[in-house]
């Protein structure tokens, strides 16, 4: 049960407003007259409370200085004052200065200060959540490092081809992601076709396959709760499906024969009018090969199923890539040559599983 603590040095007050708050919201309320018995209370010191709602004026601590030392005490305690008018801007200031959540003056409407109270408890309960899934995720992260380092050396030692380690990496984001399988296999036939087609050099080709290959790699950091969800994120899953761009470039960082693959890995998602994530570049800040894997990621997103839809046709396809080049995210010589692949046939072999058509 959430519990909240009254400070008020008049009794009718205190009085008033825990009944109040314990009919409308069966919360646990413990009051107080001044603020000496707060600081000097068992409840302060062993319990977890919520909130607390203080008066300003008072004898022998002001309600901010009471504000502060309880905060000091328990700092995710969400703070209200009560003030008269002719303390409005002292309580202002005190929104930076203490990080008071809200004031409130006297007299008060009931029906605002229960959902002030209702409101301050969400934002607690929603960044005590958010704060757990970040812990989770650096837990994961260190791990994720702490295996990697153990990988990394044991690579280091024997690795005379690259693919293969890239195809290691790969298996371990297809194994956790259901959407992965086959997704970054048929990415790279597509952006090697296209890179093919732009007459790009071997070097080239060939960071554009494994960059495409391993552009998903950082989402072994992203909860698998999160990467399978059948419905659409939240703004806050969201947010950290966003952060396997970085955590990717993060992984492949320290293998120097990868180094090229970096900013594949990490921009995969930027746009060229900035919109992207998760830096925001544009233009040609990122590089041709970067462009011509996200287009083929973007492709193979919309025109395979996916969790949440069934693949789309092509001509669908089409409009949504027309509508993101005209709007200057996307490259529109890539698209060009894209659109040339699919009418010569050569992403339904891609997807058919021949590789013939365009590997000769």
């Amino acid at each position: 049960m959430r519990k909240i603590i009254i400070v008020d040095d008049e009794p009718m007050i205190t009085n008033t407003l825990s009944t109040l708050i314990e009919l409308m919201l069966d919360y646990t309320v413990y009051t107080f007259n001044s603020p000496a018995d707060v600081l000097s209370s068992a409840v302060v010191k062993d319990e977890h409370i919520d909130l607390i709602i203080s008066d300003f004026i008072m004898p022998g601590m002001n309600g901010l200085e009471l504000l502060s030392a309880i905060k000091a005490l328990q700092p995710h305690i969400v703070t209200i004052l009560l003030t008269g008018y002719s303390d409005k801007e002292s309580a202002i200031r005190s929104i930076n200065d203490l990080g008071l959540y809200y004031y409130l003056e006297k007299p008060w409407d009931n029906n605002e200060l229960i959902k002030i109270i209702q409101n301050g408890i969400e934002k607690t309960e929603l960044e005590t959540a958010l704060h757990q899934k970040i812990t989770v995720i650096e837990k994961k992260n260190q791990e994720i490092s702490r295996l990697y380092e153990l990988l990394r050396r044991d690579f280091n030692r024997e690795m005379d081809n690259v693919l293969e380690l890239v195809l290691s990496l790969s298996n371990v984001i297809e194994a956790k992601d259901q959407y992965t399988d086959g997704h970054t296999r048929r990415v790279a036939d597509l952006a090697i076709a296209l890179a093919k087609r732009l007459k790009l050099s071997e070097a080239q080709i060939r960071n554009i396959e494994i960059g495409a290959i391993i552009h998903d790699i950082g989402k072994v950091a992203t909860p698998e709760v999160i990467l399978n969800k059948p419905g659409k994120l939240t703004y806050d899953e969201f947010e950290i499906m966003k952060e396997h761009s970085e955590a990717g470039a993060h992984i492949i960082m320290p293998i120097s024969t990868l180094s090229d693959c970096v900013p594949i890995v990490r921009s995969h998602h930027e746009k060229l009018d900035g919109s992207g994530y998760p830096y925001g570049i544009k233009g040609d800040e990122i590089n041709i090969e970067t462009r011509i894997v996200a287009i083929s990621d973007i492709f193979d997103a919309l025109y395979t199923d996916r969790p949440y839809r069934e693949a789309m046709p092509f001509e669908d396809i089409k409009a949504i890539l027309d509508h993101d080049a005209d709007s200057g995210k996307l490259d529109l010589t890539i698209l060009k040559i894209l659109y040339d692949l699919h009418r010569e046939g050569v992403i339904d072999a891609i997807y058919m599983g021949s590789e013939d058509i365009y590997r000769a």
